[in-house]
């Protein structure tokens, strides 16, 4: 047994150990370990593969980790590819503040290792910029050129003593660290995968059994691009332990802008299949969604200071939910300003009011069930809304301007296209829709977001009328029966 080690191991506990051949050096998990091995934990044997510049192969088993440290200032600064075959080798937190660290140093790849947090406490990981308790089973902090392919997370539940409000995530990225994550497994996790100003690129992995949210993008206030991607993903079952959307989604963005969410299939949230909040430049593009408890698409500015330009949100499909896609805020009761959005070719159907419970101080509220719902500078063009208590819902009470409705086809709603009926709306245009199935309420205006009576219908099939205050909403060429 290595000296440095002594101390912590007792003669009787197990311990795996490696081996340094011509090419590489190869743990394994027998204990006591194979003739001609050192005996030592992985760890250990990370640090020796990094030092003579050779790969690490695992052989199958379980190895215990707690608190290993990849960093420059070991390993002769050198980055690694540790492996095995999938599905073969698990490594196991036994305690400390995170099981494996990677601080500063680039250049690491982990190919089909399982990494297990057993459901451990964790404390909180504080690094600058982490803007609530973060901690993390595998942390990157400033680590560059990381790639996890076909990896797995699990396990990382919250344990009894840790409070609503405190987070868990399999994979803890801060402080611009640079991750690839390709074909993983996140599951059984508080919150699959978290990065704080990092940009990422996760691609092809399986989130099932959220216990709060999938995957994560954060930045902060004032912060340029953060050039995140999130595509091709299947997320599956995602629950929330506390708030009204903070939690509950397939994939939350925050203050991160230029992140791109593509290609998700997302299913069973208690909130949101994507979220974006108070980030600009986002694209929510072609995603699968289905049985969403609120809204599906949430694009908002949730606080003063926290705004948003620039989304576009283009051919995704929602099937069930309490909402389609939702883009707010205007500036009014406290909120930021969420403007400049391209809504187009999307497909919602089957949206129906929800009670969503209380939590953080709120009481039970309900989805208004609408297909599409923007309050100001909005293209919204080509969509497909069926089924649903409302089509499409121009501005929210004098949070109402610059908005162009065009193209949509909507069927079978209990209103098709509703426009703010406040004074103080500004200009829109409502042009070019077929409304079919929704008797005489093609087309209204409405003083409240959840079309509450009374609704003020318009004739859809006159060839242009106009509305609102000196005739600022124009209502043209459309088709209704």
């Amino acid at each position: 047994m290595m000296a440095g080690l002594m101390s912590h191991y007792q003669k009787d506990d197990p311990m795996p150990g490696y081996r340094e051949f011509d090419d590489v050096v190869i743990a394994d998990a027998t204990t006591p370990p194979p003739s001609g091995f050192t005996s030592a934990a992985i760890g250990t044997a990370i640090t020796a593969a990094r030092t003579a510049g050779k790969p690490l192969q695992v052989r199958p088993g379980t190895y215990d980790i707690s608190n290993i440290d990849i960093l420059t200032t070991n390993g002769a600064g050198r980055g690694i590819e540790v492996s095995c075959p999938a599905g073969t080798a698990t490594l196991r937190l036994t305690g400390g503040s995170y099981g494996l660290r990677i601080a500063g140093q680039s250049g690491m790849r982990f190919r089909n290792l399982a990494f297990d947090g057993q459901n451990l406490a964790l404390p909180a990981y504080g690094a600058p910029g982490v803007i609530t308790a973060a901690a993390g089973l595998v942390t990157l902090d400033n680590a560059k050129d990381v790639t996890f392919r076909g990896c797995t997370f699990r396990n990382t539940v919250k344990a009894g003593s840790e409070p609503a409000g405190s987070y868990k995530a399999g994979l803890l990225c801060v402080n611009d660290s640079r991750p690839l994550v390709q074909e993983c497994n996140f599951d059984n996790v508080d919150v699959g995968l978290w990065t704080f100003s990092s940009e990422t690129l996760v691609e092809g992995c399986r989130i099932i059994g959220a216990k709060n949210n999938a995957i994560m993008i954060f930045g902060t206030i004032g912060s340029g691009g953060n050039l995140s991607a999130v595509r091709d993903n299947f997320i599956n079952f995602v629950a929330s332990d506390y708030g009204t959307g903070a939690n509950g989604n397939g994939v939350a963005v925050y203050l991160a802008n230029d992140v791109s969410v593509s290609r998700n299939t997302i299913f069973n949230c208690a909130f949101s299949a994507v979220r974006v909040n108070g980030a600009s430049r986002a694209l929510i593009e072609g995603n699968s969604c289905w049985n969403i408890r609120e809204a599906s698409l949430y694009y908002e500015a949730p606080g003063a200071g926290q705004n948003g330009t620039g989304v576009t949100i283009v051919n995704n499909r929602v099937d069930t939910a309490g909402d389609g896609i939702n883009i707010g805020n205007s500036g009014y009761f406290g909120d930021g300003v969420a403007r400049r959005s391209v809504v187009m070719g999307n497909q919602l159907r089957n949206l129906t009011v929800t009670t969503i419970p209380g939590s953080g101080g709120l009481g039970d509220y309900d989805t208004a069930a609408i297909g599409i719902t923007a309050e100001q500078d909005s293209v919204i063009g080509g969509n497909i809304i069926e089924e649903a208590a409302g089509g499409i819902k121009l501005g929210v009470a004098q949070g109402a301007r610059d908005l162009v409705c065009d193209g949509n086809l909507i069927r079978d709603c209990g209103v098709g296209v509703a426009f703010s009926s406040n004074a103080a709306a500004g200009k829109m245009v409502i042009s070019n829709n077929i409304i079919s199935g929704v008797g005489n309420n093609a087309i209204v205006s409405a003083s409240t977001i959840a079309l509450i009576p009374p609704l003020v219908s318009y004739n859809a099939n006159l060839a242009a009328q106009t509305a609102g205050g000196s005739g600022q909403i124009l209502i043209v060429d459309n088709r209704a029966s």
